[in-house]
């Protein structure tokens, strides 16, 4: 079984039969395996998500429950299971006077995810979301201070663009074909999370932006959890900046540009 970018993750069969997926973080790459287990253990216990079981976790190695997925062979049923499995996944909220984030940091992908919780979700998403990465990007010479600078302008219209306090659902946060496991046209199991509580559209974004699922996706989750009115128009495009922007800091290239035609979009 071959690993992402970050991981070397490999198939167990043990004596009598059983098989098991061991993780390792590569040797280049920090060890986020106790945050992986953290988040996965959350998933479960506060949602219907299927997730593999975490078995054990101790420093650089993390195993987990082998999840049966034979691939797709129905791509609108897969489509719209996912949607039932994600729809029912955003009505778990968060309450309280600071809704928005997670009780801890997280990570996504190797990249930390800042998750200290505000009252606001413009707040959060503006500090730990979109700036705290454009200037990671910015650190570490990905992107240039002119780019930083429309990415701060964009910070000031926000207020206009996004809800103050849509309900804190609860997000996988990285939400892609390629962290869903499918099993004919069902889906099986989600891996990979990026956990926080914040706007449900988030997820739906980066679904859009990364592709992978046949469009009745968003048919049938609207039928389950009803889409507010702009997300397509507006809202999508705007929440699609912070995947682009992680994407950015892990690997430049053509996302530095996906991520100007946005800004443009926005007149900054």
């Amino acid at each position: 079984m071959r690993g992402g970018d970050i991981a070397d993750v490999s198939c167990l069969t043990l004596k009598d039969g059983r098989k098991l997926v061991a993780k390792r973080p590569r040797a280049d790459q920090p060890d986020t395996t106790a945050i992986e287990a953290m988040m996965l253990k959350h998933l479960a216990a506060e949602s219907s998500l299927p997730v593999p079981e975490v078995l054990f976790q101790a420093p650089g190695i993390l195993v987990m429950e082998h999840i049966v997925h034979k691939g797709i062979t129905d791509g609108r049923a897969a489509a719209e299971d996912v949607a039932r499995h994600v729809a029912a996944l955003h009505q778990v909220t968060a309450s309280g006077k600071k809704p928005y984030g997670f009780g801890k940091d997280t990570v996504i992908g190797p990249l930390p995810q800042e998750n200290k919780q505000t009252e606001s979700w413009v707040d959060f998403f503006r500090d730990r979301r979109m700036l705290a990465m454009a200037r990671s990007c910015m650190n570490t010479s990905k992107v240039d201070s002119a780019f930083m600078a429309r990415v701060e302008k964009l910070a000031v219209k926000l207020p206009g663009l996004i809800p103050a306090t849509p309900p804190a659902s609860l997000l996988h946060g990285d939400l892609w074909a390629g962290n869903m496991l499918i099993d004919g046209t069902q889906a099986a199991g989600f891996i990979d999370p990026a956990i926080s509580y914040g706007h449900r559209e988030m997820d739906l974004a980066f679904i859009a932006l990364m592709g992978g699922l046949d469009p009745a996706f968003f048919d049938a989750y609207h039928a389950g959890c009803p889409i507010d009115p702009g997300f397509h128009e507006d809202r999508c495009a705007l929440y699609q900046l912070w995947p682009l922007l992680v994407h950015v800091r892990l690997f430049g290239g053509g996302y530095v540009r996906q991520a100007e035609t946005i800004l443009d979009r926005f007149g900054v």
